[in-house]
């Protein structure tokens, strides 16, 4: 259950009394297939230069993923709902945890990859990586997703390396009315959602939800039954958008969540008051529970100074606890930016901003995982610039900028980015970019303490000897260099293709080099280089039926430093992304009251997912959705995921965590508005 601990709970509840008002608007469902190419290329995105760009002109490597794509895939999450993107690896390792990267280096704690909710970073600052399950919100209520792939440093700073994820929720005076959402099936046991939307003033516009999930267990082949992982999650939350004048308008928003997790793992132990007569010292398949929770509360205000000038001001608060066996943390984060877009020279459009933000960890050690000292607090300060200069009218564009931060770990960083658009005719779009990205270490490369394995040396009295992976305060930031072309074209009316190629250098990656006979510390003794190519097909082949492709291929080759011991990193680094992807969609509406889905996407084999080495087969997944609309304001749908096979395997996690399988779900859905 979700008790009023904190400010954002009191809040919610004050904005649920506001929003007794009784005001009912039915929310529309727009045809899917209705909506033109020309619309999808010219749709406004805003996370490459943090301005409003169209599509069609954008110099990245970017993709949409709509409200309705979500919808029609039948996915039931945002990590999920991020398969639907080209170069976008997601993986499940358990019915809780997934593995997500942009463009390689996938893993547990992957860490390249700036993942934010309405511009809101959601990274635990302990590993710079993201823990997928508690990143979620009410999925009807979510605009879009931007994904882009490649280096979005320079106006996202350190962490946007290969790539960045913007999910935007849609404006308050979009969901205006109420919204029910209830299902069940096999494996997503419960899924219930209600929100409801009023209007609270004149042009001041409000919404609050609610949502629960509850979802089984995944298959353990070392068990060979189910793992016990099974796990529910409760949130709510609100948003209230408002406009003062002409010039300036303000959103404030917040969530509330808890999740209750279970997991099996292998637990590493030591009796500490009898260390020398507790063999084995490791215990399999060990069960364990995960309490997550947090809240966070965003404000923002966005003013038009004059023709051409805007400011945008945005404050948010993020507070995060995590409770499990190996470790508990808890992180307070406090961000602030500011940005000012102006136009006043002529054929320059100039974007700038200043930034800082404060973190504040604590973390409770256990005899498995400790970080040093335990409670820690951290300053970022960042400024930006970018111009996009226009070097011949309507056809030709060149962006340069460039991202500056200090950071508590690695001191001052900068990442530059240059970029050339070409539209040499209606329908053609070629890019390509040259940008510089670091990510910068976090508390665990800092200051961590793994124990990993204990081994007996002697009977008793003979204590045992225990093997460390250690933090170091000397760890560099990891450094990409990245080159990219592309190339967007809408050959017909009903057809579009988007190419996007890449060469990516990396230096100073992390290794694990020997120190001792027992410990193993963190270092960067590593260099990689990837190049791969991603395609996006967009066909509607009839009025009634489109269909949208999917296609990535990468390559990555890495090489150890001469004086490096480390055997382990390498083969994960080159093996842990599948060289070949492919989705395939089809959507077909066979009246206004019936419509059939169908979505099968092929992942290859990964030849080393961890340092377990342990080989993932290739796998191919079917997924279904028949709809019917029987009235104009209810929904009934029935979706099939993972068709193909009882259960399969996508990725083997950390030494701690035990591997388990995806299972075939099933569920039914219901949709009413009112």
């Amino acid at each position: 259950m979700i008790y009023c601990k904190s400010p954002l709970c009191l809040i919610a509840l004050i904005s649920a009394a506001l929003f007794s008002t009784s005001v009912l608007a039915e929310e529309s469902v727009d045809a899917y297939l209705d909506l033109e190419l020309e619309d999808l290329l010219s749709m406004e995105v805003t996370s490459v230069s943090k301005k409003k760009q169209r599509l069609n002109e954008v110099a990245a490597a970017a993709y949409v993923i709509t409200q309705d794509d979500i919808r029609r895939s039948g996915v039931t999450s945002i990590p999920e709902a991020l398969r639907l993107a080209p170069g976008i690896q997601v993986t499940k390792m358990d019915s809780n945890k997934w593995a997500i990267s942009s463009r390689g280096f996938n893993a547990q704690f992957a860490n390249k990859l700036l993942v934010l909710i309405d511009g809101r970073s959601v990274y635990t600052p302990s590993y710079s990586g993201v823990y997928g399950e508690v990143q979620d919100t009410m999925l009807e209520d979510v605009d879009r997703i931007e994904v882009i792939r490649g280096p979005g440093a320079t106006v996202w700073g350190a962490n946007a390396v290969n790539g960045v994820i913007n999910v935007i929720t849609k404006q308050a005076s979009e969901t205006q009315g109420g919204l029910l959402v209830a299902g069940a099936g096999n494996e997503e046991k419960a899924l219930t959602s209600l929100r409801y939307g009023a209007e609270l003033g004149e042009q001041t516009f409000g919404r609050i939800y609610l949502k629960y999930n509850d979802r089984d267990s995944s298959f353990a082949p070392s068990l060979d039954e189910q793992a016990g992982d099974d796990w529910n999650s409760l949130r709510a939350g609100f948003r209230v958008d408002g406009v003062l004048n002409v010039s300036s308008q303000w959103t404030l928003q917040g969530d509330i969540y808890e999740t209750d997790e279970n997991q099996i793992f292998q637990s590493v132990h030591l009796d500490p008051a009898d260390p020398a007569n507790n063999p084995p010292y490791s215990d399999q398949n060990v069960a364990d529970n995960i309490k997550a929770s947090g809240w966070n509360l965003l404000g923002r205000w966005e003013q038009h100074l004059s023709e051409g000038s805007s400011a945008t001001l945005q404050v948010y608060f993020d507070h995060n606890e995590r409770k499990e066996a190996v470790l508990e943390q808890r992180n307070d984060t406090l961000d602030i930016d500011f940005q000012h877009q102006f136009s006043s020279l002529e054929g320059h459009d100039i974007v700038w901003g200043l930034g800082y933000r404060r973190i504040q960890d604590d973390f409770g050690n256990t005899f498995s995982v400790s970080l040093s000292p335990e409670e820690q607090t951290s300053d970022l300060f960042s400024t930006f610039v970018q111009d996009e200069i226009e070097l011949a009218p309507e056809t030709l564009r060149l962006t340069l900028g460039s991202k500056f931060e200090h950071n508590d770990y690695t001191g001052f960083e900068v990442q530059p980015s240059a970029r050339l658009l070409w539209l040499p005719k209606e329908g053609h779009t070629l890019w390509s970019s040259v940008s510089r990205a670091v990510r910068t270490p976090s508390r665990v490369e800092d200051s961590v303490s793994i124990v990993t394995r204990i081994i007996p040396i002697g009977p008793p009295p003979i204590p045992p000897m225990i093997l460390t992976v250690n933090g170091d305060e000397d760890f560099e930031a990891e450094e990409l260099t990245s080159i990219e072309l592309g190339y967007r074209v809408q050959p017909a009316e009903r057809l579009s293709l988007d190419l996007a190629l890449f060469y990516n250098q990396y230096k100073n990656l992390a290794t694990f080099e020997p120190a001792s006979l027992t410990e193993i510390i963190f270092d960067n003794k590593q260099e990689a280089t990837s190049r791969g190519l991603e395609l996006a097909v967009d066909w509607h082949l009839l009025e009634w039926w489109r269909l949208q492709a999917n296609y990535s291929y990468i390559e990555i080759e890495q090489e150890i430093a001469s004086d490096s011991a480390d055997q382990m990193t390498g083969p994960v680094v080159e093996g842990s992304s599948p060289k070949h992807q492919l989705s395939l969609r089809s959507a077909m509406d066979f009246s206004n009251e019936w419509s059939l889905d169908l979505w099968a996407y092929y992942v290859d084999e990964l030849v080393a997912s961890s340092f377990s080495s342990t080989p993932i087969p290739s796998y191919t997944s079917l997924n279904t959705r028949l709809a019917w609309r029987p009235w104009e304001d209810m929904e009934l749908s029935l979706v099939g995921q993972n068709l193909l096979q009882d259960h399969h395997a996508e990725f083997v996690g950390e030494s701690f965590i035990t591997q388990t399988e995806v299972e075939r779900s099933v569920y039914g859905m219901i949709r009413f508005d009112f």
